[in-house]
């Protein structure tokens, strides 16, 4: 964490506990994007204090939901107050994300402060004649940074630039890149320490291919755009016609990274099926909803638990719609963190009307539509654009905007897949540590291959400096009332038990950055 806060959480936890009454149990849950009970509730101070000192900072992501959840059981119906220990970091509730506690549960928060200015190494992109850094500043001044590149563990040159308030900038290393793994290193010893550096996997492995599903098969005329800007990254675009899915097989669609439908014309119930299977196995997709794209197909390839609804666009209107993120925090905006507003350059003069029971909107047209949704299918997701992707119904493939947001799209929709190169550590694969780093592990991809190595990073949504309110935080949490028959129980047990219950909960939000939080229950 940035030098100080861990401490600073620390010391809140613990007046906390010794500000709670006597007779009143105290218990210690850590979390990150997961909750753990680290002390149980009781009575003595000294062994939750010492659970307190225990703590250590993680690498795991915010979530705020996993520890209320964790106090909840742990209240077991009493009611009490949770306290929460924190630096109201906004990204630790996702959009629409909510949480419950009973309804006679408080909770209280105990702010860390805001986070001080920082450097964060946000991506790390491999190409093929150089090495690409993404750097943000969170600072109200501008900084000029020096990034170290290492290759192999060995140092490989260093790179320069000077990066705006609240800005984000790359880094480039020019030539072609020989050796197995590299690290670009910031030097920001006042800011979080954890996301000061940022892994790749270079060589020994093949380009991730992307399938694009369009009406001929061939994406050089029907996908240029996509074509392209696969192509200036570290992805090879494959085009696939409806009638040759019809010949394919599950492991050969699966060799593919993602998936981009731009069309549905010729696809057939095998093709259908086959593209179905992929998600629900644990695949992504990228569906452009655009002139030749069916919504009953696409709903027929999610099912019925994204209750998919795409309703062709009309005629265009005279008013072009711009784009804007309805949750910056979602993976697909990460290269737009710091600057979001540029999406909204783009004019989109005609789209679909998109829809789904099972999907979240994350990005919305300035007219207030949908234009953007994320729908759980199976074990894998699809996004869903409601316009296309080829320079007919708007000016998105002009933008610069274009290529990074295709790029964050496949990393995004890839990273549940087995021959995924670079994973969150939230998200890091069984054998892998939950920490940054390189790690190998066995390649699931097909049977009897040779192990493969994985970069794991922090999640660059920990590097968001914005905040909660305290209302804000508030706001999310709901309160549910016990049922009769849980009323007498309570009511029961508090009878047996006279003491207040109080819990703590000590969290470790990603990057160190403290202790996240400390849940109290008491019971009255």
């Amino acid at each position: 964490s940035a030098p100080g806060r861990f401490e600073r959480a620390k010391q809140l936890a613990k007046s906390a506990i010794a500000n709670t009454p006597s007779t009143d149990l105290v218990g210690v849950i850590t979390f990150s994007d997961e909750a753990e009970i680290v002390a149980k509730p009781g009575t003595d101070r000294v062994l939750a204090a010492s659970a307190v000192d225990d703590a250590v900072a993680g690498f795991g992501g915010t979530r705020y939901r996993a520890a209320l959840s964790a106090a909840s059981q742990t209240l077991a119906g009493r009611r009490g107050t949770i306290v929460v220990v924190t630096d109201l970091q906004e990204s630790g509730w996702d959009a629409g994300d909510r949480a419950s506690v009973p309804e006679g549960a408080r909770i209280e928060i105990a702010d860390v402060g805001a986070l001080p200015a920082n450097l964060a190494v946000v991506s790390l992109q491999p190409l093929s004649d150089r090495l690409v850094a993404t750097i943000r500043n969170t600072g109200a001044q501008s900084r000029d940074v020096r990034a170290h590149l290492t290759i192999d563990g060995r140092p490989a040159g260093d790179a320069t630039a000077s990066i705006g308030a609240n800005q984000t900038a790359e880094v480039t290393f020019a030539g072609a890149t020989r050796g197995n793994t590299a690290s670009v290193t910031v030097d920001d010893p006042a800011g979080i320490q954890a996301d000061n550096q940022r892994f790749a996997v270079l060589g020994g492995a093949s380009v991730p291919s992307v399938a694009v599903v369009t009406g001929s098969g061939d994406a050089g005329r029907d996908a240029f755009y996509v074509q392209q800007a696969l192509g200036a990254g570290s992805y090879r675009a494959v085009g696939v016609s409806g009638a040759k899915l019809a010949s394919m097989t599950d492991d050969q669609l699966a060799a593919h990274a993602a998936i981009f439908l731009l069309s549905t014309r010729g696809l057939e119930r095998h093709g259908r099926e086959l593209l179905a299977s992929f998600v629900r196995s644990g695949g992504g997709m990228l569906v452009a909803a655009g002139p030749d794209v069916d919504g009953e197909v696409v709903a027929d390839v999610l099912g019925s638990a994204s209750a998919l609804r795409i309703q062709a666009a009309a005629a265009p209107k005279a008013a072009e719609r711009g784009l804007a993120p309805a949750d910056v925090r979602h993976p697909v905006f990460h290269a737009f963190a710091a600057n979001a507003a540029t999406l909204g350059l783009v004019r989109f003069r005609n789209v679909a009307r998109i829809a789904g029971t099972g999907c979240q909107t994350i990005a919305r047209f300035t007219t207030g539509d949908t234009a953007l949704i994320d729908c759980a299918a199976g074990d894998g997701r699809a996004l869903v654009i409601a316009s296309d992707l080829d320079n007919r119904w708007n000016d998105f493939p002009l933008h610069a905007t274009f290529v990074p947001f295709l790029h964050e799209t496949v990393q995004y929709l890839a990273s549940a897949r087995a021959h995924a190169s670079e994973y969150v550590v939230a998200d890091a694969p069984r054998g892998a540590p939950r920490r940054p780093g390189i790690a190998t592990i066995a390649d699931g991809t097909r049977p009897g291959a040779a192990p493969r190595r994985v970069a794991i990073n922090v999640d660059p949504r920990e590097s968001d400096p914005a905040r909660l309110t305290m209302d804000e935080f508030q706001a999310a949490v709901t309160r549910l009332k016990p049922t009769a028959g849980s009323e007498e129980r309570i009511e029961a047990r508090q009878q047996e038990d006279s003491q207040h219950m109080w819990q703590y909960a000590v969290a470790l939000i990603l990057i160190a950055l403290a202790v996240e939080g400390f849940l109290a229950a008491r019971t009255a």
